[in-house]
C-alpha cells in the first residue's frame, strides 16, 4: 500500500513538472525573438510616438539582442489593430498600444470582432496627456465659465468639433456636457487638423483637443485656451486654469497611453514587461520627452493598471449611455 501510494505521488509530481517545464522555459528566456507593438492609429500621432519611444527603450533594456517592431494598423477607431492583437498568440510577443477609446469602444460600437474586457489584459501605462478646451481667438468667451453659461442658456445651439466620433476630443466634450448639464451639437471631422482649422476660423465654437496638437496653436495665438482638462495646471501654460477650477469641480480627463496584451500571456512575462516599462518611465530622457509634449509620466504596477482600466470601462459606459454616443 505504501509503495503504491509513493508511486502515485511520484507520478503526480512528474506530471506537474512536465506541465510546468514548457511554461518556465517560455518565460525565463523571454524575449528570445522580436516583439511587435501594434499601434491601431496612423504614424505620427501620440500613440505612435509613445509606442516608438517604448519600443526603443525596451530594446535597450534587453541589451539590444531583441528588436521591437512598431506595426501601424489604423482604422475604425482602433478596432482593426485591436483585432490583430486579440487574435495573436498569448505569448507576450504581440502587444497593443491603446488609449481611452479602448475603454469606450465596447459601449459605442454595436458589434466588435472581439470582447474587449475578456480578450485583453493590461501591461502598463507610460503617460497621461491632458487636453485643452480651445476656441477661436475671436470667440466672445474669454473663460470657460462664460462659455458654459452661454451653452446653458442656449441648449443645442453651440457646437463642438472632434477628430471623429468616439475619439478623445469627442468624449472629453461629452464628459463636459454630462457634468455641466449642457447640450451642444457635435461636429465630427476626419482628424484633428480640419477640426482645429474650423475652430481657428470661428466656424465651430469649441473643441477639447489633446495638448500635443493644440499647444503650438495656442502659443502662436491661433487658438485661445479656456482651460486644461488635467487635475492640475500645466507648467507649459501656467496661466490656463483647469476645467475643475472653471465651473466643473471634479472634472478630470486625461488620455492615458497603455500597453495591453492578449489575455493568457503568462504572468511572469506580464510582470517583466510591466517592471521594465516602469524602469523606462524613470529614464531622464523619457521623462523630458513626455513632459515636453505636455504629458505626465505614469508608471503604475500591474495591480494598479488593472484597477485603472476597470474603472475606465465603468466610467465610459456611464458617459456613453448618458450622452447616447454611438459610432455605428
Amino acid at each position: 500500500m505504501r509503495l503504491s501510494s509513493f508511486i502515485r505521488l511520484a507520478l503526480f509530481f512528474m506530471t506537474c513538472g512536465l506541465v510546468l517545464t514548457p511554461v518556465f522555459a517560455q518565460t525565463s528566456s523571454y524575449p528570445d525573438k522580436s516583439v511587435r507593438i501594434v499601434v491601431p492609429f496612423p504614424p505620427g500621432g501620440a500613440a505612435d510616438i509613445f509606442a516608438r519611444l517604448i519600443g526603443q527603450k525596451y530594446g535597450e533594456l534587453w541589451g539590444g539582442k531583441q528588436s521591437v517592431v512598431i506595426d501601424n494598423r489604423s482604422g475604425a477607431g482602433g478596432v482593426i489593430g485591436s483585432e490583430v492583437v486579440a487574435k495573436a498568440p498569448a505569448d507576450g510577443y504581440t502587444l497593443l498600444m491603446v488609449t481611452v477609446g479602448h475603454a469606450l469602444n465596447p459601449y459605442v460600437y454595436s458589434k466588435l470582432p472581439y470582447e474587449t474586457r475578456k480578450d485583453f489584459t493590461p501591461v502598463g501605462v507610460i503617460a497621461n496627456v491632458p487636453s485643452l478646451v480651445v476656441v477661436s481667438p475671436d470667440s466672445s468667451s474669454n473663460t470657460l465659465q462664460e462659455f458654459l453659461a452661454n451653452a446653458k442658456s442656449k441648449p443645442g445651439t453651440l457646437t463642438f468639433a472632434s477628430s471623429g466620433a468616439g475619439t478623445t476630443s469627442h468624449i472629453g466634450a461629452a464628459l463636459m456636457e454630462s457634468m455641466g448639464g449642457i447640450e451642444m451639437t457635435h461636429v465630427p471631422y476626419k482628424g484633428a487638423a480640419p477640426a482645429l482649422q474650423d475652430i481657428m476660423g470661428n466656424r465651430v465654437d469649441m473643441s477639447v483637443d489633446i495638448i500635443l496638437s493644440s499647444l503650438p496653436l495656442v502659443q502662436s495665438g491661433k487658438l485661445k485656451a479656456l482651460a486644461i482638462t488635467s487635475p492640475q495646471r500645466s507648467p507649459l501654460l501656467p496661466k490656463v486654469p483647469t476645467v475643475a477650477e472653471s465651473g466643473l469641480p471634479g472634472y478630470d480627463f486625461m488620455s492615458w497611453y497603455m500597453l495591453v496584451a492578449p489575455t493568457g500571456v503568462p504572468e511572469p512575462i506580464l510582470v517583466k514587461l510591466n517592471e521594465d516599462l516602469r524602469k523606462i518611465a524613470t529614464m531622464p530622457d523619457v521623462r523630458a520627452r513626455i513632459e515636453g509634449m505636455g504629458g505626465v509620466v505614469a508608471s503604475p504596477g500591474l495591480t494598479e493598471v488593472r484597477e485603472q482600466l476597470n474603472s475606465e470601462f465603468d466610467r465610459w459606459a456611464k458617459v456613453s449611455k448618458e450622452r447616447n454616443i454611438k459610432v455605428d
